[in-house]
C-alpha cells in the first residue's frame, strides 16, 4: 500500500484542498465534457490512460475503471500505458488473473490520441511521467498534492483526500455515468479498494463502503482468492528470513536496515509484517534498489500519522509521500560506495531520536533487540 513518492518535507499547511467539480455537475459529466473537448479540438477520439510507475492494486484497478469510463461513457477508445516493472506478488497475480495488457511508452504515438486521463497519482509527483507530446485532460487522484501544484485551468482535477483510494472515486464517476460494471471490472475495482483502505479498516469515506460492498457483490470471488493468496518464489522466504535477521526493536517500534534488497516491494512488505507484533505502535524498514533507498512507515490505529513521522526521519533528504497509518518515500543514493551505509546509519540515529528525544537509553538498548 505505498503512497506516492511525491512530496518534499515540509509543512502540510499548504497542501491545496480537494477541488470539486463545478457546482451541480457530476465528476463523471465534467471529465466526459473535458475529453469531448479535446476530441473535437485534435479530431481524435482516443484517450490515453496513465498512472505512477510500478502501479499497485489501486493503480492497476484505477486504469481499468477509467479506461471502461472511456469506453462506456464516450464510445471512445481507450489505450493503457505503464512504466516501471511490478514485482509484489500479489499485484502479479492480479495482472495474471485479469489479463491486464499495457502499452509501453515507447508504443504511445501522441498524434493518435485527444490527451491522457492521470489516475491514482499527479503530475509533479517523482515516480510519475508523462508522456511527451501528451496533453492531460483528467486527473483522478486521493493523495495530498505536490506543494506548488500549478493551478492546471482548463483541466478536469479530481483530487480527494478524504477518500481511502482511488477506485473509490473511478467506481463513482462510472456509477454516475450510467456504465455497467462489468465482472472483471469489478473485480480489479474491489482489489483496489481493498488494498489502499486495508479492508476498510483506516481511511475510510462512506464513498469506500458503497465501491467495496458494491464491486465485491459483482466480482469473480475464485479469481479474487487466486489474487489475495498467490504462489511466491523462494527468493520471498530468503528475504524474510533475512529481513528477520536484520530487524530489531527499539521499544514500540520495529526498524530493518535492509541494505541492497532484490525487490523494492519486499520493503513495504516487511513493514507491514512488522506492525503485527504485539506491542509494535510503528514500524519502518529500508532497502536499496537501483540506486535508490527505498523506504516504508506504518502506524498502528490510533497512533501518530505516519506522514508526519516519515517527514521527520528523512529530514529533508528524498521526497514521500502518506497519508493515514501507511507513508513511504525513496533517497536517490548518488554514486559513492559508502552512501548507502552512511544514510542507513542516520535514519537509525533519527528512530532512536524519535523513541528516546532525551537520551536515556544506554549503550546496549540504543542497539535494539533482535528479533531472531
Amino acid at each position: 500500500m505505498e503512497p506516492p513518492q511525491a512530496r518534499q518535507p515540509a509543512d502540510r499547511g499548504d497542501a491545496r484542498p480537494p477541488v470539486p467539480p463545478p457546482a451541480g455537475e457530476r465528476s463523471a459529466d465534467s471529465l466526459c465534457a473535458a475529453i469531448r473537448a479535446a476530441a473535437t479540438e485534435r479530431g481524435v477520439e482516443r484517450v490515453l490512460v496513465l498512472t505512477h510507475r510500478s502501479p499497485d492494486p489501486d493503480a492497476l484497478a484505477s486504469l481499468m475503471g477509467a479506461a471502461a469510463l472511456v469506453e462506456g461513457a464516450l464510445g471512445f477508445e481507450a489505450q493503457i500505458a505503464t512504466m516501471g516493472r511490478i514485482h509484489r506478488a500479489e499485484n502479479l497475480a492480479m495482472v495474471r488473473e485479469l489479463a491486464l495488457h499495457f502499452d509501453r511508452y515507447d508504443q504511445i504515438d501522441p498524434a493518435r490520441v485527444c490527451g491522457a486521463i492521470l489516475v491514482d497519482s499527479q503530475p509533479t509527483f517523482t515516480h510519475t511521467v508523462i508522456p511527451e507530446g501528451i496533453d492531460l485532460v483528467g486527473i483522478i487522484d486521493h493523495h495530498i498534492p505536490p506543494e506548488g501544484s500549478k493551478p492546471w485551468t482548463g483541466l478536469h482535477r479530481d483530487v480527494r483526500i478524504d477518500v481511502g483510494a482511488t477506485s473509490s472515486l473511478v467506481y463513482e464517476y462510472l456509477r454516475d455515468a450510467g456504465v455497467t460494471i462489468d465482472k472483471r471490472t469489478a473485480t480489479a475495482l474491489f482489489c483496489g479498494v481493498r488494498f489502499d483502505t486495508a479492508d476498510l479498516s483506516h481511511n475510510v469515506a462512506p464513498l469506500d463502503e458503497e465501491a467495496y460492498f458494491e464491486t465485491f457483490r459483482r466480482a469473480d470471488r475464485p479469481m479474487l482468492a487466486r489474487i489475495q493468496r498467490p504462489r511466491v518464489p523462494a527468493d520471498y522466504f530468503r528475504e524474510l528470513a533475512r529481513s528477520l535477521r536484520m530487524a530489531r526493536r527499539y521499544g514500540p517500534a520495529v526498524a530493518a536496515f535492509l541494505g541492497p534488497v532484490k525487490n523494492p516491494e519486499s520493503v513495504a512488505e516487511m513493514a507491514d509484517f512488522f506492525l503485527r507484533m504485539e506491542g509494535c505502535k510503528w514500524s519502518f524498514v529500508g532497502g536499496a534498489y537501483e540506486g535508490r533507498y527505498h523506504v516504508s512507515l506504518r502506524t498502528q490505529v490510533g497512533g501518530a500519522e505516519a506522514y508526519g513521522l516519515l517527514d521527520r526521519l528523512l529530514a529533508d533528504e528524498g521526497s514521500f509521500g502518506g497519508h493515514g497509518r501507511v507513508a513511504g518515500g525513496q533517497v536517490a543514493l548518488g554514486e559513492e560506495g559508502e552512501a548507502l551505509t552512511r544514510l542507513e546509519r542516520r535514519l537509525r540515529e533519527r528512530v532512536i531520536g524519535l523513541i528516546d528525544p532525551d537520551g536515556d537509553l544506554d549503550e546496549d538498548e540504543r542497539l535494539g533487540t533482535a528479533l531472531a
